[in-house]
């Protein structure tokens, strides 16, 4: 099924590349019309209507949709990744799009990259967002009803952004110059990795070096709600072949704000043309679906004030296209007909109990997840909000409650409750937030050494220990902390360079502690060794050969004087050198040669 949107992507798309890349004008064009303004109406032509999907086949996307307060536009953030072979189609489909120009040659070019690129950008912007809100009474649309009322803008105020990482590896096993280009630097890499072990970067080991990641930044914007809070309005969002994909959307303040009903139908047309035309449409409530979309809700606070966050994880069965898939929300500031107050559920901490922090600036003490599990509402997770904390900076955002801990204090004392979006609240509970241990550490040759001093009143805890790099991860240690402790590490699997610290901790009458800390800690580079195999001259050329090797792995440089003065060439192959060059002839010169 991904082919039919392949094909008709792809043959737009070279539509539009050819008018974009006309360098003389048409006597159809007006004088003052030149070949930039026909390749972007070629692009506003032949990329109209069709999806971000449409373009990029994912493993995985999430898209952030922040409503803003102005009611008629959002901010959306979206990243996708492209894995394993799915990689190779979208390479291929790519490769593909120059068919007719003669360069479809099982490989992509760095030429056809750049071209391609920069028609991409232009066509996303006139891609179908198909998401839509209308205010008023919950309905399902019908005739003469099109959802799609949001647009893509993009202007220098709001300057739509779309970047891509890894579409073209830059060290792959595979690349070539290119066989047929203008361009002296223009090099090309095999759609499909030909040498085995999909090699796509040949200066990492990763499990899928060929993957690709996609990101947009863009603002919408719609009037559907007529620029202004509404009691009852409907979101709307057509989901056909977006699978895998998470969608959270923030609305702006507005008190009693919930979900009202949520329903997916599918079975809808959803070609163009039938936008316009659905015909009679289910009343709300009446949809059919698979329910393979799920959803949920939230209350979050920004900047002090309370909001509404949905989020929801949508899957999509790509055989049954063009089978259509939506999604309704109906939004509502009604309060339900049964509205308890929100509750502390069995899981939440009890009260008395011990929220760790760690000592390291501002960071999250209270997560979102956590909150989702410490307390229930029948609107939804509520909001926990904490109080006290005297000295102690505090702020909230849609990841959860942060705070900064002041010099010299290991803890404080909070007063925490649940709200939901009536305002109701749970009954309230104190917890002790306190910094756990205190961390210091340092390396010697392979070997790190992590001391963990627990502050005054902290139970007993199971602590383990790792360390990380980038690109490695060390072996764990765990231990029981209940006076100074110290475990020590192996360093043999990490690079020289910095180090952090992976801490996590546990025990009675706390809740779960995790932090990564960058204290500085590095693993020293071990310099290389050379050894010499043979040495002589060969008529007027000093030759000599030998072995070096590197115990960190790094990548080695080899460079010779004579009499202090760079002398000669230095050739490396494996793990062996070869240095060659002439002597100095002068009395003077002693022809001491240092490598």
């Amino acid at each position: 099924m991904r082919s039919a949107f392949s094909n008709t992507l792809w043959a737009l798309l070279l539509t539009a590349l050819m008018l974009g890349s006309m360098a003389t004008k048409t006597p159809e064009l007006p004088e003052e019309e030149d070949s930039a303004d026909a390749g972007r109406q070629g692009v506003e032509a032949e990329c109209e209507g069709l999806t971000f999907e449409d373009m990029f086949n994912y493993s995985h996307a999430d898209f952030n949709i922040e409503i803003n307060d102005d009611w008629e536009t959002a901010y959306v953030e979206a990243v996708a990744w492209v894995n394993g072979t799915m990689a190779d189609d979208v390479r291929t489909d790519f490769d593909s799009l120059f068919e007719v120009l003669g360069t479809d040659n099982g490989y992509l070019s760095s030429d056809e990259y750049q071209a391609v690129r920069n028609i991409a950008a232009q066509c996303v912007e006139q891609t179908n967002p198909r998401f839509g809100l209308r205010s008023g009474a919950p309905h399902r649309g019908g005739e003469g009803v099109n959802w799609y009322n949001a647009t893509w803008k993009n202007t220098e105020e709001h300057p739509m952004i779309l970047e891509e990482w890894n579409l073209m590896p830059m060290n792959h096993i595979d690349e070539r110059t290119c066989q047929s280009s203008p361009n002296a630097d223009c090099v090309e890499i095999p759609v499909v990795p030909i040498t085995p072990g999909r090699n796509c970067d040949t200066t990492i080991n990763d499990p899928d070096e060929c993957r690709m990641i996609i990101w947009l930044n863009a603002t919408l914007e719609f009037n559907g709600l007529f620029g202004q809070a509404s009691d009852q309005f409907t979101v709307a969002m057509n989901t056909s072949n977006m699978t895998n994909s998470d969608l959270d959307v923030t609305y702006p303040p507005l008190e009693g704000l919930r979900i009202g009903l949520f329903e997916e139908c599918d079975g809808r047309l959803i070609n163009q043309a039938n936008n316009d035309n659905q015909g009679s449409a289910p009343a709300p409530g009446q949809c059919t679906s698979d329910n393979t979309i799920s959803t949920s809700s939230r209350l979050v606070n920004i900047n002090g004030e309370t909001r509404l966050k949905v989020e929801t994880h949508v899957e999509y069965d790509m055989a049954i296209w063009p089978d259509g898939q939506d999604m309704f929300f109906d939004m509502t500031t009604e309060p339900p007909e049964v509205d308890d107050p929100p509750t502390w559920t069995a899981n939440a901490l009890a009260d008395g109990s011990i929220i760790p922090i760690a000592d390291d600036g501002e960071v999250l003490f209270l997560t979102s997840g956590q909150m989702e599990a410490w307390a229930d509402d029948d609107q939804g997770t509520p909001l926990i909000s904490c109080s006290g904390a005297d000295g102690w900076a505090m702020s909230s955002d849609a990841d959860g409650l942060s705070a900064v801990p002041p010099a010299g204090q290991d803890s404080t004392t909070l007063t925490c409750m649940a709200t939901d979006s009536s305002g109701q609240t749970s009954d309230s509970r104190s917890f002790t937030l306190q910094i756990p241990m205190r961390i210091t550490g340092d390396s010697d040759g392979d070997m790190a050494s992590i001391t963990m001093t627990p502050t005054a009143n902290m139970p007993e805890m199971t602590v383990t220990v790792s360390l990380s790099q980038s690109n490695a991860q060390s072996t764990t240690e765990t231990v029981t902390v209940s006076d100074v402790s110290t475990a020590s590490i192996s360093l043999s699997s990490m690079s020289p360079g910095p180090i952090w610290i992976e801490i996590t901790a546990s025990g009675t009458g706390m809740s779960n502690f995790a932090h990564t800390f960058d204290i500085g800690l590095e693993k020293a580079s071990t310099p290389p060794s050379l050894s010499l195999a043979t040495y002589e001259w060969i008529d007027d050329t000093y030759d000599m050969t030998g072995n070096f090797n590197d115990p960190d792995g790094d990548t080695v440089t080899i460079s010779a004087t004579n009499d202090g003065y760079a002398w000669g060439d230095v050739e490396l192959s494996g793990n062996g050198w070869w240095a060659y060059g002439p002597g100095i002839d002068s009395d003077t010169s002693s022809n001491l040669i240092v490598i």
